[in-house]
């Protein structure tokens, strides 16, 4: 967590999802938003780590315009991986399975001077790749989403990119295997490190 500004209290993680829990049992998929959005104000690290387990719950249960609304403004306050991954991954990912039309914001990520964003907007792909999820139409979609950024030089977005390439291969081998060659020339080492670790 070193690129992160915020402070820390000192809470562990599985005693932030625990406490999360508990509270969410009584409260209405109405009044997650304000939930969230206040211990998102708090500036500590694991107040917004518990944010985003409420964003886990309303992304999948609450509409989906709103919970990319939030997720959008977040995003600017992202200065590390620990909230960026939780976020894009389980939450970005669930607004995209419920509507392909996510998609449409996270190609305007994609250009982002802001390379968190340019992050975020690869992350949640790696849920659609997931075993449980996948679908042979999302192949390409995936594809698309990680070409803008495989000769990123910035570490945090390669890094996600050759995550991404790597989650696909362990369903489309051969598809990700014509892509690395394909666009090898362009690949920083990173990217292609990554992205053929289930190849060999």
């Amino acid at each position: 967590m070193k690129t992160s500004s915020l402070q820390f209290i000192g809470v562990e993680l599985p005693r932030i999802h625990s406490i999360v829990k508990d509270h969410l049992r009584a409260l209405p998929a109405e009044a997650l938003p304000t939930v969230m959005t206040d211990l998102w104000k708090m500036e500590t690290f694991e107040t917004r780590l518990a944010a985003i387990d409420v964003m886990k719950v309303y992304a999948r249960k609450g509409p989906v315009a709103r919970a990319l609304g939030i997720a959008d403004e977040w995003v600017d306050d992202v200065d590390t991986w620990g909230l960026s991954d939780p976020l894009c991954q389980p939450c970005i990912g669930t607004l995209l399975n419920r509507d392909p039309s996510v998609e449409e914001t996270l190609v305007v990520w994609r250009g982002s001077d802001n390379f968190w964003r340019r992050r975020c907007s690869v992350l949640p792909y790696l849920f659609l790749c997931l075993k449980a999820r996948y679908r042979l139409e999302y192949g390409q979609m995936v594809l698309d989403a990680v070409t803008p950024h495989i000769s990123d030089e910035e570490f945090f977005v390669g890094k996600a990119a050759g995550w991404v390439l790597r989650e696909l291969s362990k369903r489309e081998p051969e598809l990700v295997r014509s892509f690395i060659e394909t666009h090898a020339g362009e690949m920083t080492r990173l990217v292609k490190r990554e992205a053929s670790l289930k190849l060999r």
